[in-house]
């Protein structure tokens, strides 16, 4: 690989998704990321006939050794390997690689320019610290859970992909490079931190600077905005389509659009404020006057006029998009597509150049690379403190 980050050696000694997805990142970005799994593999690799895999999609443009980290022989192997790493990733529960003397404050030790990254649920300070945390924690803990569904809904709702999970990664990336422009600079490494929790309240942002402001709690308002209306989704003939008008100037183009100038004259919704007050009304205009086409035919005639709109797509139909097609969203490696990181960058692009690793692929590889001789490798299998795949024929 030849992008921004080539060079650097990442080691990722991460599960699941919050940590992978930061390694990911560096990796498309031209690092060298080592994967660290335990000796039967990381859990989301699933059984080998699974056609699924989660692990594949986060762990795609990484090499991968297998390590009995809890064993003496298996720590000291990644101490070995973190004398001449750049990067060490980790998300387990603190205090964890602490006890299998892999710590940060150990690996500084050992090389005092390592940054090292942990992701974990609440962090390695404060009163949560030993508590183990998942995305649906998060999401739970940081109110989101509290103000998402549509209006009036029983039971508290969760957003539908892992927001925390991902956000945790991508501000642990963008740490790690903060973090290697002061090395650049001092010649130090240093802990970088990024919890899943406080990830979560960065997506709050209107929220929490309302009820800071306000004292105002949110509550559920489906896919309405709370300060922009009509800023939501609409049924049409065939489906749903999303409008979002945040003007007066916006709102004469969608009615123009909509062959309404009764709507825009109405007195109802003559100004913004208005239409946030009488916005179930709006809705059944609306939606009155969308059910006479179907969706793609009023995105077409709602863009043409300059106002945001978009379908109401499914995940196939959202991966099938001619607009990603067209900026390369998808990357084919091994007769597969996986999504890329999405980063442009003109004079070095995100690359993704290898398929998702078998279980100890690279073992050998990796250590003999970090100076153990064929020999040690080899006494190391023999002890279970590592596993080396086979090479195929």
């Amino acid at each position: 690989m030849t992008g921004s980050l080539h060079g650097l050696k990442v080691l990722d000694c991460t599960h699941v998704l919050a940590g992978a997805g930061c390694s990911l990142i560096l990796a498309d970005l031209g690092a060298d990321v080592v994967k660290i799994e335990p000796l039967q593999g990381e859990a989301t690799r699933g059984r080998p006939d699974s056609r699924f895999r989660p692990f594949d999609f986060v762990n795609r443009n990484k090499r991968a050794i297998a390590v009995d980290i809890t064993s003496p022989a298996g720590a000291e192997v990644v101490r070995a390997l973190a004398r001449g790493a750049d990067v060490f990733v980790e998300n387990y529960r603190p205090g964890v690689l602490e006890r299998a003397g892999l710590g940060s404050e150990a690996l500084r030790q050992v090389n005092p320019r390592l940054i090292y990254a942990s992701i974990s649920g609440f962090g390695h300070a404060g009163p949560y610290r030993d508590r183990g945390g998942f995305d649906l924690i998060a999401q739970a803990m940081s109110g989101i859970m509290s103000f998402t569904g549509e209006s009036g809904a029983a039971r508290p709702v969760a957003a539908g992909v892992p927001l925390a999970d991902v956000t945790a990664g991508v501000y642990a990336a963008v740490g790690v490079l903060a973090a290697l422009n002061h090395r650049h600079r001092t010649g130090e490494g240093q802990h970088v931190e990024a919890t899943l929790l406080e990830s979560a309240m960065a997506h709050t942002v209107w929220e929490a600077g309302n009820a800071l402001t306000t004292g105002q709690v949110a509550r559920p308002n489906g896919s309405r905005h709370r300060l922009a209306a009509p800023y939501e989704a609409l049924k049409t003939r065939d489906g749903f389509l999303v409008i979002g008008v945040t003007n007066q100037k916006l709102w004469g183009r969608l009615c123009a659009a909509l062959a309404a100038p009764d709507l825009e004259t109405d007195p109802l919704f003559a100004t913004p404020p208005l239409r946030l007050t009488n916005r179930d009304a709006l809705q059944a205009r609306l939606e009155a006057i969308l059910a006479e086409d179907d969706t793609g035919a009023w995105v077409a005639t709602i863009t043409a006029r300059g106002v945001p709109c978009g379908p109401v797509n499914d995940i196939a139909q959202a991966l099938a998009d001619p607009h990603l097609g067209a900026r390369g969203y998808l990357a084919q490696v091994g007769g597969r597509r996986f999504p890329r990181t999405p980063l442009g960058l003109s004079s070095t692009p995100v690359e993704v150049s290898r398929g998702p690793p078998r279980l100890g692929e690279h073992t050998r590889e990796v250590l003999s690379e970090a100076g153990l001789t064929a020999g040690a490798i080899e006494s190391l299998v023999r002890c279970g403190a590592i596993l080396a795949a086979e090479v195929p024929a």
